[in-house]
């Protein structure tokens, strides 16, 4: 055959490296891509650091198959496990501070340790027994494989619906106030005992999607959060004369009382299907409380549009958020929230107005 003594070692050690190298290479650009979503939403990354796990643990089981596709099917099974470890890794210390009671980290991650270890243990037998039980093919072992597979990810996904995440996102907000303001008579009114705590919201949050902004549903109007204005012009969507004209309404209403405001943040409400759409923009100054108070302000703003108040809903939902937003931040921390930090959006997607002042 012309090879060497020692070419198909060299062969069988070469394609291992390039697959360990692309799995490696794989983790490093999914970390730069995720960034601080491991903080934001840690139980998305870690639901779906366990969909990657089974799936790359199944391709690698599909290797001897396809044995002239080794490199190919190793190295994307490679990069699926090193994205699922990091993402396991990056969101175990997020979650496991969430069931601190006091200051010990420590001893929660030791415990989380030892019950992965246990569990792990318990796995390896029961993996054992049915292989002895059974006739071993690699067929047989990939329909064992797949029951165990989804009863994991759903065992992973119960025990995510008991992890509380006091940080607030686009949805964890969502779920904090929409019951808590209501239109009375025509007036906006906030109840604080609606305020629902970091508990309560976990047990509805979901995590399955990233979810960005707020859709609407059953005549309540949707909530756009960072919406790229350029685009929001030129969209084919509103290429009809009329249509563009509410386009540019909507942004006159949001950005134009800026010097009067002095806000740092824009909010405007585009008619449409389903009530339409208030639309959400912070300033690139603006601060956690700057973003707190415009989402407050934007939820009280849909509300009023629901309920069909929507000739002066941009001056009235300021005014109420204005006068009773102090007020609400005590109650949302008395709740049990963290609001020192916000995730509603990279920075990088915040804009920057300039405001004339004698215009």
């Amino acid at each position: 055959m012309g090879l060497g003594a020692g070419a198909l070692p060299l062969s069988a050690a070469i394609n291992w490296v390039i697959k360990d190298g692309f799995g490696q290479l794989g983790g490093v650009v999914y970390a730069t891509m995720v960034g601080q979503k491991f903080d934001s939403d840690p139980k998305h990354q870690r639901f779906w650091s366990s969909v990657w796990l089974q799936t790359a643990t199944w391709l690698e089981m599909l290797t001897p198959l396809f044995p002239h596709m080794f490199l190919a099917i190793g190295s994307i099974a490679n990069i699926g496990k090193n994205i699922a470890w990091l993402a396991m890794s990056a969101t175990k210390a997020s979650i496991n501070k969430t069931f601190c009671v006091k200051e010990n980290l420590g001893d929660v991650t030791a415990k989380h340790g030892s019950q992965a270890t246990a569990a792990g243990l318990i796995g390896t037998a029961v993996g054992v027994l049915v292989g002895a039980a059974m006739d071993v093919t690699v067929n047989t072992l990939i329909l064992a494989f797949v029951p165990i597979s989804l009863a994991s990810l759903w065992g992973n996904y119960k025990s995510l619906l008991y992890t509380v995440t006091p940080t607030l996102n686009v949805e964890r907000a969502r779920l904090l106030l929409q019951e808590a303001i209501s239109v009375d008579n025509g007036r906006l009114v906030l109840d604080p005992a609606l305020l629902r705590t970091p508990r309560e919201v976990a047990i509805s949050e979901r995590f399955m999607l990233e979810i960005h902004s707020i859709g609407a549903l059953n005549g309540m109007p949707g909530v756009t959060i960072s919406a790229n204005i350029s685009q929001l012009e030129r969209s084919g969507v509103w290429n009809k004369p009329r249509a563009h004209d509410s386009v540019v309404t909507m942004l006159n209403q949001a950005f134009n009382p800026c010097v009067e405001w002095n806000e740092r943040y824009y909010t405007g409400h585009l008619p449409g299907p389903s009530a339409g759409t208030v639309f959400l923009w912070f300033d690139k100054r603006a601060q956690n409380l700057d973003i707190l108070l415009g989402f407050y302000h934007a939820m009280a703003y849909r509300s009023l549009v629901y309920k069909g108040t929507v000739s002066n809903a941009h001056w009235q939902s300021y005014a109420f958020a204005k006068q009773t937003f102090a007020d609400a931040c005590r109650h949302i921390e008395a709740c049990g929230w963290d609001t020192s930090i916000m995730y509603f959006g990279k920075k990088s997607a915040f804009v920057q107005v300039k405001c004339d002042a004698s215009a």
